[in-house]
């Protein structure tokens, strides 16, 4: 009782949703047994191992959501609901949680779930041994124990209020993964994922398509229905589209850059929209250790030559919204003032002639038509002022690599909505961090960060974002373009998707009438 009390004491900083993987609400009855969901994503999956794949993305989320569980999961109001873990408590400093986990579960090798098992996991991820990209992302939590089979206690370096809520989501951090398998497995286990979820991998074929079948095993399995997912990787969006009006496919992933088949979905009665607004947004970095980009009057002008509005025209028709700061719409931070600097072509030139050296570099983008689009659309704009860019599109694959490794001049990125903005935003800002990809360091950054992630009160933490945000807009070591609004498009015969929490699409207990 204890915990549930605290949990709703600070109820406002969780209305956030995370990826999550929430129920809708819908009578019993409508909810039918059994079938085939076929859904088209755009991207191939690369492998479930993390110390493999290093981050997950959008589409092994798909997938790693039916294979994998969490401690949680958020429901449609974006609170924590007990899955893995059925009650938490914290310490009174927020800097200790203790989980109670469910009894009886297995992985889907027979391996029972218990704390050591959870806790291998973690120490997995966080053996410096191991090389692991997604270590940064644990970096904050000290340790876990596992006092007895059914209790799991984490320490955290600093105090953290909506901890069960970023455990919530089966990223390469929280999906818990048997020891058992990637033990025996050694490097095949990358394509050999075996979880506590509602379904098993069946069939894997690369570049083709993914099969899970229901797991006859699962704890929960009256709430699971289909007894089939099929994932195919269908990386042009028109081809995705028909699939999905041929009936080859029930459900695809979409976006903005796909506009007109969102508004054709919208007229047509036999399909539906599903789209959620979160936190975060479309972002692109600066590299701020390379000319040009290590002056800040050059990096001030690019930003400054960018009428995002047009962007969004030429770009989405207008679907997409411009963002001036990584929060967005759907996100707890809110700020009166974030820093913004304004549009404006003359003071964009005035600064690049202030610069008096050309101003010549490349930009990352994907290899997809949405990459060369917005390359573009960005190099029109660029050149208006005097600047000249060279795009450089790479594979899905490679894109990450060359993020991480500083293998850039300026990068197209994203900040994923998250319960609560510390995570990547301490992340992507901190000096020495390994996902700060502007290499940017600035002790004044640095102490909000830190004071932001450590203070329990809601409003002095909006109010120390809101100052990180200005300082960052100030220094143009990022910017924003787009606020994440996640789109999928399914027959109406698909019902109970969830909210797409961070653009995931989880079907893992979705039904087909």
């Amino acid at each position: 009782m204890k915990a549930a009390i605290r949990s709703r004491t600070f109820a406002p900083i969780f209305h956030v949703a995370v990826f999550g993987l929430a129920l809708i609400a819908s009578p019993a009855s409508a909810q039918k047994q059994g079938g085939t969901i076929t859904v088209g994503l755009e991207l191939d999956i690369p492998g479930f191992d993390p110390l493999k794949v290093g981050v997950y993305d959008t589409a092994a989320l798909s997938a790693s959501s039916a294979i994998f569980e969490t401690l949680t999961y958020l429901d449609a109001n974006g609170k924590a609901q007990p899955r893995l873990a059925v009650s938490w408590e914290p310490s009174e400093d927020f800097k200790m949680w203790t989980f109670k986990l469910r009894p009886g579960v297995k992985f889907h090798d027979g391996t029972p779930f218990n704390a050591e098992a959870y806790k291998a996991n973690f120490d997995r991820q966080k053996d410096p041994a191991n090389k692991c990209r997604c270590a940064f992302y644990i970096a904050g939590i000290k340790s876990v124990e596992a006092p007895d089979e059914l209790t799991l206690v984490y320490n955290l370096t600093d105090p953290s209020v909506n901890f069960p809520s970023l455990v919530s989501y089966a990223s390469q951090n929280s999906a818990v993964h048997s020891p058992t398998a990637w033990k025996t497995k050694g490097d095949d286990y990358n394509r050999n994922p075996v979880g506590t979820g509602p379904y098993v991998l069946k069939s894997w074929t690369a570049g083709d398509r993914l099969v899970l079948e229901k797991n006859p095993n699962y704890w929960d399995k009256d709430k699971v229905y289909l007894d089939r997912i099929v994932l195919k990787p269908l990386p042009d969006a028109q081809s995705r589209f028909a699939s999905l009006q041929s009936g080859e496919v029930d459900l695809v992933w979409d976006d903005e850059f796909s506009a007109d088949n969102i508004e054709r979905a919208k007229k047509d009665s036999k399909l539906t929209v599903h789209s959620y607004t979160g936190s975060g947004a479309t972002v692109t970095a600066f590299n701020t250790k390379v000319p040009p980009l290590d002056d800040v009057r050059v990096r001030r002008a690019l930003v400054m030559s960018l009428d995002r509005k047009k962007m969004s025209q030429a770009l989405t028709n207008g679907l997409a919204k411009p963002a001036s700061n990584p929060y967005g719409d759907g996100s707890w931070v809110k700020c009166k003032d974030d820093g913004a600097l304004p549009y404006d072509i003359e003071k964009a030139k005035a600064l690049i002639k202030d610069y008096g050296k050309p101003v010549e570099f490349k930009k990352l983008f994907t290899a997809t038509p949405r990459g060369r689009a917005a390359g573009q659309v960005e190099q029109q704009l660029w050149k208006q002022v005097g600047a000249n860019m060279e795009m450089e599109q790479v594979d899905q694959a490679t894109f990450p690599a060359r993020g991480f490794t500083r293998q850039f001049q300026v990068i197209g990125w994203r900040i994923v909505d998250l319960a609560d903005p510390d995570v990547q935003m301490y992340a992507n800002f901190h000096t020495g961090s390994p996902a700060n990809l502007a290499q940017y360091s600035n002790p004044e950054l640095d102490g909000l960060l830190q004071k932001a992630r450590t203070t329990a009160d809601t409003d002095k933490r909006i109010d120390l974002y809101c100052q990180i945000t200005r300082l960052i807009n100030k220094e143009a070591i990022w910017y924003w373009t787009f606020q994440n609004t996640y789109y999928a498009i399914s027959t109406a015969k698909i019902k109970g998707l969830p909210k797409m929490y961070s653009g995931v699409i989880d079907v893992s207990r979705t039904w087909k009438e």
